[in-house]
């Protein structure tokens, strides 16, 4: 579903007393701490619509190296759409957005500079302490609301409009109750901050957002032993029950079956702005890792947030899962590109292979990979080449796919057999080994 969630979060625990107040998906500037979106600057894109009242404007700061912002969208005309930068730009100089009586949009002109992922940009937490206890849990309360025809659904009673705050118009669910019978309570989200032994905190450590299966929480997340002490791994729960689900109500899964209507990415956006300001990581090198239902969410958290100029994912690293395609359950993509690392079994009955397919070869193209440009047809055409991920696993255990940028590295992990598995064997050697390269050579220059 599409809507504009709103969201506010009263953090707990470690930063109890913390009250932040974000729209879903913003692009909205003013943020000086902004991360570059890629190394290549885009063209400015135009779009015009039916006749509509006067919108908005806003502009964006162009930049030749430094960190560019961007600007406020201008609302749009009925019918009409604003216009967007290329892939990868940010707005020039004089780039203003308006959508006037005529309903256009016209974006400025692309930054000549363009941003450098490579560069390492420091969040707001560096130089400060900790304040909080690694691996230690913290709540959340949120909120937000989603379109009157939502997917989420539990026991048939439907989890649409208001959610978390009055208003709500939720029904309690006697089998799954909202707190207190109340389902105008905030929705409570639990995370746990992992350090790295030895915490440093004036470096920028990658930073690994994990999401386990179906009814399990966030200390359920792999171990990823190679790199424990090398990254900042945030293990991430599911909602509550009572919050239902698109297509498994009940089942403690994250909210993946309900589009832009998601309560995952209220809850994404002020875990980040959260992270950004008490640990010390580098905003260009996030990645969304998952197994099962926290595979989907991994998915659709690169394919929604991949180039975000205020909370970008770097890379999806999912075992099983897949990326929905009914038009109710998928989220709004970016066309920005991003690299990532998939692990399924080829016949999981469970979870079907082709659900991660999807999301490679939306990448394939997104990522502008020359040719074959599906997973199916580049091992037709033995567009492949090994990645070697150690742990004892042969060579051949994982493939890179060719013909795409070096820098955005798709890696397939396509396993025999008919289960539906954690593959912790493969996973954790080879999440630890497609991750470390983002931190040598060409991937960062500092």
């Amino acid at each position: 579903m599409r809507s504009s969630v709103i969201s506010s979060v009263l953090v707990a625990g470690s930063v109890a007393g913390l009250a932040l107040f974000y729209g879903c998906s913003s692009g909205d500037g003013g943020d000086t701490n902004n991360p570059f979106l890629h190394p290549n600057a885009g063209s400015a894109g135009t779009a015009t619509g039916a006749s509509g009242s006067t919108g908005t404007s806003g502009s964006g700061a162009g930049g030749s190296g430094a960190l560019p912002t961007a600007g406020n969208n201008g609302t749009s005309g009925s019918g009409g759409a604003t216009g967007g930068t290329g892939a990868g730009g940010m707005s020039g100089a004089g780039g203003s957005v308006t959508a006037g009586a005529g309903g256009s949009a016209t974006a400025g002109a692309a930054g000549t500079g363009g941003g450098d992922i490579t560069k390492v940009v420091k969040s707001m937490g560096c130089g400060k302490a900790f304040a909080g206890q690694s691996g230690a849990k913290v709540t959340i309360p949120t909120k937000g609301m989603k379109d009157a025809d939502c997917a989420d659904k539990i026991n048939g009673k439907a989890r649409c409009g208001l959610w978390g705050q009055a208003g709500c118009t939720w029904a309690n669910d006697t089998q799954y109750p909202c707190p207190g019978d109340d389902c105008t309570q905030p929705v409570m989200r639990d995370y746990y901050v992992n350090l790295p032994a030895g915490y440093d905190m004036n470096k920028a450590y990658p930073l690994v957002l994990q999401g386990p299966g179906c009814g399990s929480g966030g200390t359920d997340i792999y171990a990823l032993t190679d790199i424990a002490n090398q990254v900042i791994r945030v293990g991430i729960s599911p909602p509550p029950r009572y919050v239902g689900h698109g297509t498994n109500p009940g089942e403690g899964c994250f909210d993946d079956k309900e589009g832009d209507d998601s309560v995952d990415w209220t809850f994404y956006e002020n875990l980040y702005d959260i992270l950004n300001t008490t640990v010390c990581f580098d905003r260009n090198r996030v990645f969304s890792a998952g197994n099962s239902s926290g595979s989907w969410f991994s998915n659709e958290l690169l394919c929604k947030y991949a180039g975000d100029p205020m909370r970008p994912v770097r890379a999806a690293l999912p075992n099983t899962g897949g990326l929905p395609t009914d038009p109710a359950w998928v989220p709004t993509c970016t066309k920005a590109p991003a690299a990532g690392m998939w692990v399924h079994e080829v016949m999981d009955s469970t979870n079907p292979f082709a659900g991660n397919k999807v999301a490679i070869d939306r990448a394939l193209k997104v990522n502008g990979c020359t040719g074959a440009m599906s997973y199916d047809a580049k091992v037709a055409a033995n567009e492949i080449e090994n990645f070697p991920i150690g742990g004892n696993n042969p060579d051949t255990t994982c493939q890179l796919l060719k013909g795409c940028p070096a820098i955005d590295p798709l890696v397939v992990c396509a396993l025999p057999g008919n289960a539906h598995g954690g593959h912790e064997t493969v996973v954790n050697p080879g999440f630890s080994t497609f991750i470390k390269q983002f931190s040598m050579g060409a991937f960062i220059t500092q």
